[in-house]
């Protein structure tokens, strides 16, 4: 009888932990959001990257370009949910491109020093089914699921240097 017990636990445990959170909602679909006014979010004018982040140049820069072989990129940046709450923010942050979300780092692609865009990243190049908290009171800051929105500003690429020969 305990040994049924301890193994009804043990299979609820496993299905409790699964990938398949119960009441974990589908990924975000940014295109059936709305957005605070305040974030200045139409996805009709937005382009749309191969892989799914909607963008927006704000302005154009004119400096060395981010690709997928820049050793940094310094950011000036903020980052909100959907409701217009600000969920991070930095200035002149060095970045790895290894060391980020897959949206922020594909929608940063192609943007040059000096550019400003808008990015919208829904939940699957963010971060998913995992809830993000705040570290000093465990309080959840991103919940699961986010369609994330970021003002970014490219102030620095640096690229590898040329090989001499």
């Amino acid at each position: 009888m305990k040994r049924d017990a301890l193994l009804v636990a043990t299979l609820l445990i496993s299905v409790a932990c699964n990938d398949k959170v119960t009441g974990l909602g589908p990924p975000s679909d940014p295109t059936k959001e709305t957005f605070a006014v305040s974030l200045g979010v139409d996805i009709a004018q937005m382009s749309k990257t191969k892989d799914g982040v909607y963008y927006r140049d704000l302005v154009v820069g004119t400096g060395p370009e981010v690709t997928d072989t820049a050793v940094t990129v310094n950011v000036t940046y903020a980052g909100y949910l959907k409701d217009g709450k600000l969920i991070d923010s930095g200035t002149n942050v060095p970045l790895s491109l290894t060391g980020i979300i897959p949206g922020f780092r594909s929608g940063m692609m192609g943007m040059k020093e000096g550019g400003k865009r808008k990015l919208v990243i829904p939940s699957e190049l963010g971060y998913g089914g995992a809830s993000v908290r705040n570290p000093s009171d465990n309080s959840i800051r991103i919940p699961r699921q986010s369609t994330l929105v970021f003002d970014i500003e490219v102030v620095k690429v640096t690229n590898p240097t040329p090989k001499t020969t």
